[in-house]
């Protein structure tokens, strides 16, 4: 029995975890920059209570395993699977708790970096690990896998700049308080990032439209967020499908963004198939390798902060 945690920086998630079967699992919104002065072992004996006494072992990852969580771990270059994760995993022990096992990240180099901590798990806890894939979030992950390994990563930060745009923009002032899905408008916005006759430019010369079209009265304010949303993920779609618009993609995900991910393709002319993620099988994949090729380090040392 082993506890398996995906720790990110805005939430804590832990599983109670035996070769077939999730036994428990236990959510707060304790993410890493919410662990008081970096305190991380205290923040894991208060989430786990009497769990760390049935547990052999306990797997880390997320952003916990980064230089700004509690031990910074390795990225595992692309291709990588689960084995790779545990063959470059570090161990990290601490008085009256079992092994911390820090799994890496997973990253390329070329043409530019990219990396993901965390996301991988629910990747590698798929039924079907050929294809392309992206997980929607503020910084969305676009991946490519063969064989059951990530060999090729891609991040846009469509969403944080959408948050931003409504936030604290030249456009944000035409934005009313109240806001109301309007799903048309979400469209409207989609097929405009589509159209490639529209703007000579792409996404950076048709952000000003959630302004023009409103001076015009073509928009209405309260349908600014959602077209927003719609030319952003627009965007984000129209640069990873490049020519190819016919493209099979997985959106792994439940919430409502994965939703208009799948809206967005198929207004590309692209074929979108909406997958749960099973994070717990994630990390039974990579717990079930056959030895530990993780690499102890000195609790010393990891304690001065020189990791």
């Amino acid at each position: 029995m082993y506890i398996a945690i995906e720790w990110t920086s805005a939430a804590f998630r832990a599983l109670l975890l035996d070769d077939d079967t999730a036994l428990g699992e236990k959510k707060s919104d304790r993410g890493t920059t919410r662990v008081a002065a970096g305190d991380f072992e205290t923040a894991l004996r208060e989430e786990l209570g009497d769990w760390i006494d049935k547990a052999e072992k306990i797997l880390f990852s997320g952003m916990v395993t980064s230089r700004n969580g509690w031990i910074e771990s390795p990225f595992a270059p692309v291709p990588a699977g689960p084995a790779d994760l545990l063959a470059q995993a570090i161990t990290h022990q601490v008085e009256g708790l079992p092994p911390l096992i820090f799994l890496p990240g997973i990253a390329q180099t070329k043409p530019l970096p990219d990396v993901m901590r965390g996301e991988e798990m629910s990747l590698f806890g798929l039924t079907e690990t050929n294809g392309i894939f992206v997980l929607p979030g503020p910084h969305a992950k676009w991946v490519t896998m063969e064989g059951g390994r990530i060999t090729a990563i891609t991040t846009y930060m469509s969403g944080e700049i959408l948050n931003l745009l409504k936030k604290d923009s030249l456009v944000s002032r035409l934005i009313p308080a109240t806001y109301e899905e309007n799903p048309e408008a979400f469209r409207r916005g989609v097929q405009t990032a589509h159209e490639e006759n529209t703007l000579p430019g792409r996404i950076l010369a048709r952000i000003f439209s959630a302004r023009s079209l409103v001076l015009f009265d073509r928009l209405a304010p309260e349908e600014i967020a959602d077209y927003l949303a719609g030319l952003m993920i627009g965007g984000e779609i129209s640069e990873a499908l490049g020519a190819d618009r016919s493209k099979k993609i997985d959106i792994v995900g439940h919430a409502a963004i994965a939703g208009r991910y799948k809206t967005a393709i198929e207004l590309f002319g692209g074929q979108a198939n909406l997958v749960t993620p099973d994070i717990a099988a994630g990390f039974r994949r990579v717990a079930s390798r056959q030895g530990d090729g993780s690499r102890a380090i000195e609790g010393a040392k990891a304690a001065s902060g020189e990791m």
